[in-house]
């Protein structure tokens, strides 16, 4: 029986890559596109609402017809805005009151929760072992459904690179809902990285990520800047998750390693060329980032595993991993800046001046950027 069911799931969940074809009405311009983009409207049982009273609701949804029955989804960092004070973990349906979805200005097209699919009383919200953007997503089941919103249909194959998609949310400063454009950056394990025609507005999270043809590819999480232009690019996590947990996957949300801690052991035991190398070894494996937090939104494990080691006073091996961070983050300004005080401590002003002349370049603000300051102390022979 378990053989069969592990077939059967199979087969159900390759179907959108054998027979995907154009939605009708992605066929159409976007502006006449049916309602997709909802608002999630939460109400918890001790009265918890919204994390603030500015908050008319918390992001965004949608409806994703499964092949056997109908599923709303948003981010899972939503829960940072429809907050729950008496829990922080990923855990509502003991306490939720009502979680309704709703089309933009219409009182009577929503869709109601009956539960949240993915619960998991272990996985932290908010906080220092918060993981929760790793698998930025919620699948909830439903109990009354409008038949006037357009549920979408998975797509589990991986998007090219270069390939057109749409981001469809409803930002809090516009009523519209109307998709922003962009292509396909990259992907990396769950992410995928998106160059948009025009900025995400606050409000899109957990906004729909279709194909041209219509189909669901991801959720919209969250920004990022680009390590090597320094550009923003919106990131999504891809259906993978979703399929994870529609096929209820063991170990869904378990964390991802840590590879700033498995740089520093590397460095510390065998030295800083060791644990490049390492790095590189395991980042060429596209297969690795669903394994290591090489793409957090929060925290640079290159950076931070040099940072200990100047406090460890292994300044040597500090500064080759903090120049190594500068190569692979070089869009970043500020990584430029604990390269130069790296070579301060290890009394090398002309590389220090070189480091801190670079972060200045990308970023002149004397106010912000501590470079503008340490080079006129430097130079000034202070």
């Amino acid at each position: 029986m378990k053989v069969f069911t592990t077939i059967l799931a199979s087969l159900i969940f390759s179907v959108p890559l054998l027979s995907q074809v154009r939605e009708p009405w992605a066929a159409q311009p976007p502006a006449t596109w049916p309602v997709i983009a909802l608002t999630n409207n939460v109400t918890y049982k001790n009265g918890d609402q919204y994390i603030h009273s500015s908050f008319a609701y918390a992001g965004t949804g949608f409806l994703v017809n499964t092949g056997r029955d109908t599923v709303a989804v948003t981010a899972k960092h939503v829960l940072l805005i429809a907050r729950n004070k008496k829990t922080n973990a990923v855990s509502i349906n003991k306490d939720l009151q009502r979680w309704t979805l709703r089309a933009r200005g219409s009182s009577y097209d929503a869709v109601e929760v009956d539960k949240l699919i993915n619960e998991d009383t272990s996985e932290i919200i908010e906080g220092a072992n918060s993981s929760i953007f790793e698998r930025d997503m919620l699948v909830l089941s439903l109990k009354k459904i409008s038949p006037n919103i357009q549920p979408l249909r998975p797509r589990y194959s991986s998007p090219r690179v270069g390939e057109r998609v749409y981001i469809i949310g409803c930002a809090y400063a516009d009523n519209t809902c109307l998709p922003v454009e962009g292509t396909v950056a990259n992907k990396y394990g769950l992410d995928i990285l998106i160059s948009t025609d025009k900025p995400i507005q606050p409000g899109a999270s957990g906004a729909a990520v279709v194909d041209a043809n219509g189909w669901l590819i991801g959720v919209f999480s969250s920004i990022t800047t680009d390590s090597k232009t320094g550009r923003n690019l919106a990131v999504a996590i891809s259906t993978e998750y979703l399929r994870d947990v529609l096929t209820h996957k063991a170990n869904l949300n378990q964390p991802k390693k840590d590879y700033g801690e498995m740089i520093l052991n590397i460095a510390l035991n065998a030295g800083a060329k060791e644990a490049i190398d390492e790095y590189r070894k395991l980042t060429a494996y596209p297969h690795m980032y669903y394994f290591y937090n090489f793409r957090s939104t929060t925290r640079n494990g290159l950076r931070e595993a040099g940072e200990k080691l100047l406090e460890m006073n292994r300044i040597e091996d500090a500064i080759e991993i903090l120049k190594f961070n500068t190569q692979v983050n070089s869009g970043l300004y500020s990584n430029f800046n604990i390269l130069g005080r790296a070579y301060m401590m290890a009394g090398n002003r002309e590389e220090a001046i070189n480091a801190y002349k670079i972060s200045v370049n990308k970023f002149n603000n004397r106010s912000e950027n501590e470079a503008v300051r340490q080079l006129e102390i430097i130079q000034s022979g202070r």
